[in-house]
């Protein structure tokens, strides 16, 4: 059975890992308190812009209701990222993964991923799917369709990112959520880490057209 507990030394080891990964001197640590800390918290590392990063923010939180009988939720625990490298063909990337207990009831995850450069490469993204097609075989055509349809952008007729993967509601354990994120870090530090030409005045103009 899954539990708060461990859900966060998950999220909180993933959060470190990419961190780490990122350059953990380029980022700095910033906690917040749910009513003090009663109702839970947590920690966010944010990096300001700089010659890797146009933005980049890893976070983890976790609130909890136990003195709140009248709360449907129990408690909800997330890793949440957004990266948009300074290199615009370097992709962006989106991770979400959250475990949410409810009163009474089951606990659940959500887990999401969502690649978005700004100058689309065929080759990376059949690897990012590739990499989540490993880790999630049996769901993987599902949790695609999904996420086409969850990051899709009505009022511009257009996905956001060109590789989608969301699961909610999802029962699974510990160990594939571990192995989602790290398939989804490992991959994309692959992609963000490639030796790139200086960009050019075009395709900067292009990154900052799209995004």
């Amino acid at each position: 059975m899954v539990n708060r507990a461990d859900v966060l030394q998950l999220v909180e080891s993933l959060q470190r890992y990419f961190v780490d990964a990122l350059g953990a001197q380029d980022f700095a640590r910033f906690e917040w308190l749910r009513d003090e800390g009663r109702h839970g918290g947590g920690v966010r590392f944010a990096c300001a812009e700089n010659e890797r990063f146009n933005r980049a923010s890893v976070n983890v939180s976790q609130v909890h209701y136990d003195d709140t009988p009248g709360s449907r939720l129990e408690s909800a625990t997330a890793l949440s990222t957004i990266i948009h490298p300074r290199h615009p063909r370097a992709p962006s990337l989106h991770l979400h993964i959250s475990f949410t207990q409810l009163r009474g009831g089951r606990g659940s995850w959500r887990l999401m991923a969502d690649l978005n450069p700004s100058h689309e490469d065929v080759a990376e993204k059949e690897a990012f799917e590739a990499a989540l097609r490993a880790v999630a075989p049996t769901v993987f055509d599902e949790a695609r369709a999904a996420g086409d349809r969850y990051f899709f952008i009505p009022a511009l007729g257009r996905h956001r990112g060109v590789s989608h993967f969301y699961l909610e509601d999802f029962e699974t354990d510990l160990t594939f959520a571990e192995r989602f994120g790290r398939a989804v870090i490992d991959t994309w530090l692959r992609f963000f880490r490639a030796q790139r030409f200086q960009p050019t005045p075009d395709e900067l103009a292009k990154q900052l057209a799209y995004h």
